[in-house]
């Protein structure tokens, strides 16, 4: 090989080195930094999506803030931070007087802890029934008569916020007197009036005239319970939340 032709081939060479040198050193490192850069990019459109898309919720909610400041509102009146029995028998006597009837006697005993309900699950006993050893060939009417069958119990629904700690239950009775449709009334208006009451026992006795004949007003008594929830967030705290008071 000529020294001419030896020349070109180390020229070529150190060129094709001079190539791929300056490719590692200055070409690669920059192909990384833009495909870190275009990564980088992509996460931040991501994040700025949802950044958006909770914005858009919020925005949502806060047009929808008075509402459920009402709605806060409504429940705290419900169920208040404190036993209050002097406004809820103020709510008593006006709902009697707009029914008809009067309240002749009201009793609250003192404040228990909340006692959260537990789940017995559904039974199989009421679902199946138990096969005779008597079969007969033909099917009596009674046998072919359909079954009624007892209702399915309600699921129960707890939260663990809610607990003996922070939730009291007052238990109260009242008495009125009234018709059976003013006695309705009453129970109407107290059902959707602004404290929660739960009615779990109802009686009644009717009332004599004063000729002794029997009259068309009776003494209705309800039993049931008014709740207190302690808004305070101190978990810490013994015993029931609220105690009956006059204030």
């Amino acid at each position: 090989m000529s020294r001419n032709r030896l020349g070109l081939l180390l020229a070529v060479l150190s060129m094709a080195v001079v190539a791929v040198g300056g490719f590692f050193l200055a070409v690669q490192p920059q192909l990384s930094q833009t495909a870190a850069a275009r990564s980088q990019t992509e996460t931040v459109d991501r994040t700025n999506d949802a950044s958006r898309t909770e914005l858009a919720r919020l925005q949502a909610q806060a047009a929808d803030l008075p509402k459920m400041r009402r709605e806060l509102s409504t429940l705290s009146a419900s169920v208040p931070d404190e036993a209050r029995i002097s406004e809820f028998i103020r709510e008593l006597n006006a709902v009697a007087a707009a029914s008809g009837t009067q309240v002749t006697s009201f009793t609250a005993s003192d404040a228990v802890a909340y006692s959260p309900a537990v789940s017995t699950g559904a039974t199989g006993a009421q679902a199946t029934s138990t096969p005779t050893s008597a079969a007969t060939a033909e099917p009596s009417a009674s046998a072919t008569a359909a079954v009624p069958q007892a209702p399915a119990a309600p699921s129960v629904v707890t939260n663990a916020a809610i607990n003996g700690q922070d939730f009291s239950v007052i238990p109260v009775t009242v008495s009125v007197d009234g018709s059976f449709d003013q006695a309705l009334a009453f129970v109407k208006g107290v059902q959707g009036g602004q404290r929660l009451f739960l009615i779990d026992s109802i009686t009644s006795s009717q009332k004599s005239g004063d000729d002794g004949a029997a009259s068309t007003s009776s003494t209705w008594t309800f039993g049931g319970s008014i709740y207190v929830l302690d808004r305070a967030g101190d978990a810490s705290t013994a015993g029931p939340a609220a105690t009956p008071a006059a204030g």
